[in-house]
């Protein structure tokens, strides 16, 4: 409960990986004259390191999200469940579509980013993209239920051969499997493949790639390297090749863009659209508007887009929306060189890597599972608050201005 008068505002716009940090924070310290304002599509963020693991079933959908009333809630800020549509940094003010603008002091974008389908065709027609994982999932357990039909889909393709393909094929593979021996479905009926147009796991060692391999050709699927997607149908995905791959379900987990919107407005960006920002994770030409996750890219540190550099980038700009609103200098964000991947095969077993280092088993997917849970603990097990369920949030903190959330 503030005691002091408003002084600052700092808006929130989206529910990613870093943000969720920045609402832990100043609900374990609130900063006196502060006020906290989240702006979200979604009111459960969805973590992704947990997704392979809802896919192949041993995930609840509940498991892997993040409830953002009740994080609000014990942060002491205001909700509005929307979708920022474009920004005026000269009044300071962010547009929501659907309400009235909402001023701010500091700023935080956090929206992640959106599929890329536009160089495949027939994709938005007849495919299931990964992200954002909010339509994903739906969609993904639509497909499970009808799967178990006579007529069901049998041929399953996903395209994207990095580490975010390679663990959907394979937990897809385990989860049908399982459904399918179930229901007594025919197993043999069932044909998976992945395709890529490098290689799988382009941007792991050797060793990581031979096992990822390995696991692929012990599951049966089809890989096809080096050939890219260039037209779903109904029944099939056509490749650059020439040839054609039967497919009655198509994943697509390939590189994503940045949001439309941010075409639309002059917030500086980098050659592929993602917000430009300083290593302090503030816009190149702006100190009062940060950017994290995927939707941005840090100047200085260029690296491919992963949830892990969005966690990491969490208690940066936590303390550096403390430090503007301090007027101290901000602290810098520097990623690792290298960083621990833990990549889940479907059944209870992964690979882990880092570097050169590359091995798999069960214990990497004990040690994936415990640092997975041990993450959502911090945001879904408050200090001071009740179990989850208790996370409705009272009309007063679900409002902006004059405007209730959805």
């Amino acid at each position: 409960m503030q005691t002091v008068p408003i002084s600052k505002d700092i808006v929130l716009v989206g529910g990613g990986h870093a943000h969720v940090f920045v609402l832990k924070s100043f609900g374990m310290k609130p900063e006196p004259g502060v006020r906290l304002t989240l702006i979200a599509k979604e009111l459960a963020a969805p973590y992704s390191g947990m997704l392979p693991g809802f896919v192949a079933g041993h995930y609840s959908l509940e498991d892997c999200h993040i409830d953002l009333v009740r994080l609000a809630q014990y942060a002491g800020a205001r909700i509005i469940h929307g979708a920022m549509c474009g920004i005026d940094r000269v009044t300071k003010r962010v547009f929501i579509e659907g309400r009235p603008p909402l001023s701010y002091d500091l700023l935080s974008i956090d929206v992640g980013i959106t599929p890329l389908l536009q160089t495949i065709a027939g994709a938005a027609e007849h495919a299931i993209a990964v992200k954002p994982v909010s339509l994903f999932a739906p969609k993904w357990q639509a497909l499970e239920a009808r799967v178990l039909s006579k007529d069901g889909p049998r041929s399953i393709v996903v395209i994207g051969g990095g580490a975010a393909g390679v663990e959907l094929v394979l937990a897809a593979r385990h989860r049908l499997h399982t459904l399918a021996t179930t229901a007594r479905v025919k197993v043999d009926a069932f044909a998976f493949s992945l395709i890529t147009g490098s290689t799988v796991l382009p941007s792991h060692n050797d060793r990581a790639r031979a096992l990822a391999n390995a696991a692929l050709s012990a599951a049966g699927i089809n890989v096809f390297e080096g050939d890219l997607a260039n037209a779903i149908t109904a029944r099939a995905v056509e490749l650059a090749s020439g040839r054609s791959i039967a497919a009655d379900a198509v994943l697509i987990s390939t590189k994503a863009a940045a949001p439309v919107w941010f075409t639309q407005t002059d917030l500086p960006r980098d050659t592929n659209g993602f917000l430009a920002t300083r290593p302090t994770l503030q816009l190149l030409d702006d100190d009062d508007v940060f950017a994290a996750g995927d939707c941005a890219s840090v100047a200085d540190y260029p690296r491919e887009k992963s949830g892990v550099f969005a966690v990491r980038q969490g208690p940066v700009v936590a303390d550096n929306l403390r430090r503007r609103t301090q007027g101290r200098s901000a602290i810098l964000f520097k990623p690792q060189e290298q960083s621990l991947t833990l990549l889940s095969l479907g059944d209870k077993r992964a690979i882990a890597a880092r570097g050169s280092f590359a091995a798999a088993g069960g214990w990497a997917w004990t040690w994936k599972d415990r640092i997975d849970r041990a993450f959502m603990n911090k945001f879904n097990v408050l200090p001071g608050m009740s179990g989850a369920g208790d996370g409705e949030a009272d009309d007063s903190a679900m409002r902006c201005g004059g405007c209730a959330a959805k």
